[in-house]
């Protein structure tokens, strides 16, 4: 890595970026708090999903201050279907924490950013090199990569130890003056040429000097993880319904979706065969089969049945001992037509609602 030839590397990828770089919103006025809100979004998240999400946030709390100001549930309900909801409530807690003790100001301080909710290293360097000049290093996925197959070295994407390596390399030879813009070249290369299966290699411009592509490795570097099996776990969705209003039920504060709504679960000490054989002697219960789906979170995958029970009036009477109690309203509530819209629902469940108000499903992942 101390080859003299090594400092041709920044030229070749400035001078690429400066021909290709990507027009994306949160390159134009970058500002700490639109490059912070870029990056949170982009976790997890394909750019094209994040743009109308992000332009959506940034219309409706344009400052730090805006958003610090904001109600949770406001929060939720913009970043229904980007998924990870975690990642809002961490913005939201970060922002109020800043408010507090930083003047309203993102601090352009490495430790100061971490210590905030939900900012990482790679959070904290995208700010500092993006939004205020700094030498910093912002290593993602696709710069680990780019930098491995480049130098050759076997590196993995999941090693804290390699990313601090390749955190190193690329402070070693960011070139002074352009830190974001070098930080940047690095993330469109990853994610337009240098890709994980079948790079576009002949379209690279550092092709000529990458030690996997001459010796033909891109196979094999970075060292790759495999992807842990998940448990999947069975789950029975009762959308309860009467004229004009809905059942729904808050998530726990804490946990797996905290603090979204969804319609109603079977609770996990019920048999599900004894509760069929329950409603068909129901009369006053109109039972509807809904789609079934499957929907994966980083840790488990829920497959879920669902059921339609349409309700006379708005009482869920012998029903209720059958339901699922967790949340903050173990009794849960109903809501009306307009606030079933404006509820933050997640996206393992949103399209039975969707179904209900008869609205376009949204394009975004999970």
């Amino acid at each position: 890595m101390n080859d003299p030839s090594i400092p041709t590397l920044a030229d070749a990828l400035l001078s690429w970026f400066d021909r290709t770089r990507r027009d994306l919103p949160w390159r134009q006025n970058r500002t700490p708090y639109r490059v912070w809100l870029a990056e949170i979004m982009l976790q997890q998240t394909q750019v094209q999903t994040a743009i109308p999400y992000y332009e959506r946030f940034l219309s409706r709390f344009p400052t730090l201050a805006d958003l610090a100001q904001a109600d949770e549930q406001a929060v939720l309900k913009l970043w229904e279907g980007l998924g990870y909801y975690s990642r809002a409530r961490n913005l939201l807690a970060a922002a109020r924490q800043v408010m507090r003790e930083d003047n309203g100001q993102l601090p352009c301080d490495f430790k100061a950013l971490r210590a905030l909710p939900g900012i990482g290293d790679y959070t904290a360097g995208a700010i500092l090199s993006l939004a205020c000049g700094q030498q910093a290093a912002a290593v993602d996925g696709n710069v680990v990569r780019v930098l491995a197959r480049w130098s050759g070295t076997a590196w993995s994407a999941k090693s804290l130890q390699d990313r601090r390596q390749a955190a190193d390399f690329v402070l070693t030879h960011m070139p002074a003056g352009r830190p974001g813009d070098f930080n940047e070249a690095l993330m469109d290369l990853g994610a337009t040429v240098c890709l994980p299966r079948e790079p576009r290699c002949p379209a690279c411009p550092l092709a000529g000097g990458c030690q996997a592509y001459c010796r033909n490795l891109t196979a094999a570097l970075p060292l790759r993880d495999k992807s842990p099996d998940v448990p999947t776990e069975r789950r029975l969705l009762l959308l309860i319904a009467a004229p004009g209003f809905w059942h729904v039920r808050q998530r726990p504060p804490r946990g797996l979706l905290a603090g979204l709504f969804t319609f109603d679960w079977l609770a996990p000490d019920q048999d599900p065969r004894a509760f069929r054989t329950w409603l068909q002697g129901q009369d006053n219960v109109l039972v509807q089969p809904l789609p079934s789906l499957t929907h994966r979170f980083s840790h488990l995958a829920w497959h879920v049945d669902a059921l339609r029970l349409g309700l006379p009036r708005a009482d869920l009477g012998e029903l209720a001992a059958w339901l699922e109690t967790d949340g903050p309203q173990p009794d849960g509530r109903w809501a009306g037509r307009q606030e079933l819209q404006q509820l933050p629902f997640p996206a393992a469940v949103d399209q039975y609602r969707r179904q209900e108000l008869d609205e376009p499903p949204k394009t975004a992942s999970p």
